[in-house]
């Protein structure tokens, strides 16, 4: 049976280019995938015919002619916006006629009607974005990284189990670490409700770590490291900004000297190697994790690279039951 998702066309920065790109470029690699595009019908069909000149027989056209731009309120675009790409797409999946949905467009209008259209996994008290950071020796999963600034002790533990079972399936590993981000590694450090938290994960069966500071967040300290979604999302883009800050930087104190420029040529290939490593498009998106479904939400930034991974990782979370697992450990704990 063939794996299908459904994709908002309209949601990266320069959509619907990159949307429609990653998405052939996909089928023509993997013919077991069906792609319903969703947006203005003849926008897509005329960009699709410009770029490659022909039709293809596993990308379906789902029209719809709203769009929900980055400046409306998540609540308002809930009330007036049903026929939008998010919310078509969403129910797309809903009725399960696609098994994914994955979107750069609006994230606070993705978590807002994911969770109306799809629900949340029974017992599941608040989804989470999930973030992949890079570290020395792979990446690691930091959640939530904006959908739940304020939040329980529970909440932060259940935060821990949603990532555990995404991060044991994307990395295939059984039982990754799992730690809590707070200011110190001694137990009496944290606010009420980290050190709360932590008793819950010190009585559970998770591979819990204890605290991980700051500093530790690019180490192999902890595969899944748990926060509430202010400081999370305060971290993510402060580390996007600090990797291409750096880019600039080294690229200007290259150009002012001969010699480094032949030592930057020398060492391209690390540059690369590097660049590749930390780039966020390399998984595509973040995953909304808690909702009864498999959602990705990828940065208005994305190109066609993006878009292709993200497709890929939607597809593995499906084959793996990422849903069912969550169920049956979030069922195991009576939080």
């Amino acid at each position: 049976m063939k794996f299908k998702v459904a994709i908002d066309a309209m949601g990266a920065d320069n959509a619907p280019e990159p949307e429609i790109i990653g998405s052939i470029e996909y089928i023509k690699n993997f013919d077991d995938t069906i792609i319903y595009l969703i947006g203005p019908k003849d926008i897509i069909e005329k960009k699709i015919f410009k770029i490659y000149h022909k039709h293809f027989k596993n990308i379906e056209i789902y029209h719809a002619d709203e769009v929900i731009s980055t400046n409306e309120k998540p609540s308002d675009a809930l009330k007036y916006k049903k026929n939008s790409t998010i919310s078509i797409g969403l129910n797309l999946h809903k009725e399960n006629i696609v098994n994914a949905f994955i979107s750069a467009g609006h994230t606070g209008a993705v978590m807002a009607f994911s969770i109306f259209t799809l629900g949340r996994i029974p017992n599941v008290k608040r989804p989470a974005i999930g973030a992949l950071f890079p570290t020395l020796e792979g990446s690691n999963l930091v959640l939530d990284v904006g959908a739940n600034v304020d939040i329980s002790p529970q909440i932060l533990f259940q935060f821990g189990i949603l990532g555990a079972t995404f991060y044991s399936i994307i990395f295939n590993k059984p039982n990754p670490k799992v730690g809590i981000l707070s200011i110190g590694e001694e137990e009496v450090k944290g606010n009420q409700v980290v050190l709360e938290a932590r008793k819950l994960f010190e009585n559970s069966d998770l591979n819990f770590i204890g605290f991980v500071e700051g500093h530790e967040i690019l180490s192999n300290k902890a595969d899944v490291i748990v926060m509430d979604g202010f400081v999370g999302n305060t971290l993510l883009k402060f580390g996007e900004s600090v990797f291409f800050s750096l880019i600039r930087m080294l690229k200007k104190e290259v150009k002012k000297n001969p010699i480094h420029l032949l030592g930057a040529f020398l060492m391209k290939g690390a540059f690369e190697s590097i660049k590749k490593h930390a780039d966020f498009e390399e998984y595509g998106g973040a995953p909304l994790l808690g909702v009864n479904g498999n959602v990705i939400i990828c940065h208005g930034r994305s190109s066609y690279r993006a878009i292709y991974n993200a497709i890929n990782v939607s597809k593995k979370l499906y084959q793996s039951k990422l849903i069912e697992k969550i169920t049956e450990k979030i069922n195991s704990f009576k939080i």
